[in-house]
């Protein structure tokens, strides 16, 4: 019988979700009632973040509660080592089962990093026999789907219908399984991770949610001309890799409807989900986290993808909902992060000690109550070298860096929220800059992370200004035998 002292957590994890995209967090264009469902029964923060905005370093600091500094994971390419601690290791051996669905990035794909039960679906599975999606497929007729989560390559964020009907997209799967969990009955306490592969590109909503948005009455991105001229190389870097250096405003509009469209697609799940934990009587006794690894620009800043600080690529939703335990219906200011997530996780399931032994916080505290103070000052990292990009935001001001070409962003979000005007070389806000500059050198220095600091360890890591190579994106499904024309190594390779 489940131990009653020992509450269950339910995960529910996103990818590549704007913070902005729930109806009941202010945008009035999108339909999330199931989401506004979450909101209502909890806390929602409204000043929450990714640190490492891509997937492979967001999860493995989510999984770990540590710095991608820390954990070798500052971008895609470099996977979280098996070696690394997991706060899931220590619910399983504390007793929990912990099982999961969904994308969980990992290398080897069929890493555990804890988990004593995965039922995996990757983006670009390498096999049918790694990947039990393509297997479900497989199984109900759909085995031909070479590219079940959408065309990539060329066509990676071209607006598209799914090849599958949505009884048998990977949302619904992901949803089924976590149905068929909760369901279950269990003498354990749990935890669970459901993981959603959407919003992720290619966006490719099924029917009937295709259809539910006028493309022509959604606002267009944020952006200015005069702001061009600041970009930082990175940004345009990701957006020409994805073929998207030149979108008119029709394109940008449909875009923004069908990702709206997958986002109200998983939408329901995360209704059947909530359904299932109260008939089944689990509500009361469960924390549901909801949140997503990053966000997703949007065409913000005329530019794709996420990879930076700029809202729309780093700020996250973040809701905690446990009814018999935390307010419902309130919103938290509070910074709130992808390490609070193990700390809490860990607090929450009576496990003090090795959440003391975390950075983050543990953010069911400031559900409780809004008084409670975290950190001043947020921090971000992602990438290394040329490609590195840094972050100090105070809620008013933030403060960007990348050590290629020594280039600075600061923008005060109170009068310019969507972040349009760059002041770093205003000298009237010279000392706001500096301030920001030197609370993130010392915060680079207290954790010993030399790689971001200039030889004398007194300044940034300056690099002189490089062009990052202008590749293009042709990720061609791996797992079958279709022959393509083109492979995006070679291509590279003849360019350099």
């Amino acid at each position: 019988m489940n131990d009653v002292t020992k509450p269950n957590v339910l995960l529910i994890m996103t990818d590549q979700q704007r913070w902005d995209t729930i109806h009941a967090g202010g945008n009035d264009y999108i339909e999330t009632p199931n989401l506004d469902r979450l909101c209502s029964t909890g806390v929602r923060f409204d000043n929450a973040y990714s640190e490492s905005p891509e997937c492979v370093p967001a999860r493995a600091s989510v999984l770990t509660g540590r710095w991608g500094h820390d954990t070798g994971c500052l971008h895609n390419t470099t996977p979280l080592s098996e070696e690394v601690p997991t706060f899931v290791d220590s619910l399983s051996d504390s007793g929990y089962w912990t099982e999961a669905v969904g994308k969980m990035h990992f290398e080897p794909v069929r890493t555990s990093h804890g988990f004593k039960k995965i039922h995996l679906s990757e983006e670009i599975p390498e096999s049918m026999e790694g990947d039990d999606f393509l297997q479900y497929l497989k199984s109900v007729g759909y085995g031909n789907v070479h590219e079940p989560h959408g065309v990539r390559h060329e066509y990676y964020y071209v607006p598209q219908v799914s090849q599958l009907p949505n009884a048998h997209h990977n949302t619904t799967w992901v949803g089924d399984k976590t149905v068929e969990f909760l369901n279950k009955k269990k003498r354990d306490p749990w935890f669970f991770f459901t993981s959603f592969i959407k919003p992720h590109p290619p966006f490719d909503a099924t029917i009937p949610y295709l259809n539910m948005y006028n493309h022509e009455e959604l606002p267009l991105p944020s952006r200015s001309e005069e702001e061009k001229k600041h970009l930082f190389d990175l940004l345009n870097w990701q957006t020409y890799t994805k073929w998207m250096e030149s979108v008119d405003d029709n394109l940008t509009r449909l875009i923004k409807a069908n990702y709206y469209a997958c986002i109200t697609q998983l939408d329901t799940q995360i209704g059947r989900i909530l359904d299932v934990l109260e008939s089944t009587g689990q509500r009361d006794n469960t924390l549901i986290i909801f949140m997503s690894d990053h966000g997703e620009l949007l065409g913000d800043h005329f530019q794709w993808g996420k990879r930076c600080f700029y809202n729309g690529a780093m700020r996250i939703p973040l809701i905690l909902s446990w009814p018999t335990r935390i307010p419902q219906g309130e919103v938290r200011d509070q910074f709130a992060s992808l390490i609070d997530i193990a700390p809490t996780i860990l607090n929450t399931c009576g496990l003090v000690e090795q959440s003391n032994k975390l950075p983050g916080d543990n953010i069911v505290e400031f559900a409780l109550n809004k008084e409670v103070s975290g950190r001043k000052i947020a921090f971000g990292e992602f990438g290394v070298k040329e490609k590195a990009i840094y972050m100090a935001w105070d809620g008013d001001w933030k403060y960007i860096y990348t050590p290629n070409g020594s280039k600075e962003g600061l923008y005060y979000l109170p009068e310019d929220p969507n972040e349009l005007k760059n002041l770093a070389s205003d000298n009237k806000v010279l000392n706001k800059k500096m301030h920001l500059k030197n609370e993130l050198i010392k915060f680079f220095k207290k954790e010993n992370y030399d790689e971001a600091l200039s030889d004398d360890k007194y300044d940034l890591l300056s690099l002189p200004e490089t062009n990052i190579p202008d590749w293009r994106n042709r990720q061609y499904a791996k797992w079958t035998d279709v022959q393509v024309k083109y492979n995006a190594t070679d291509i590279y390779a003849s360019k350099n």
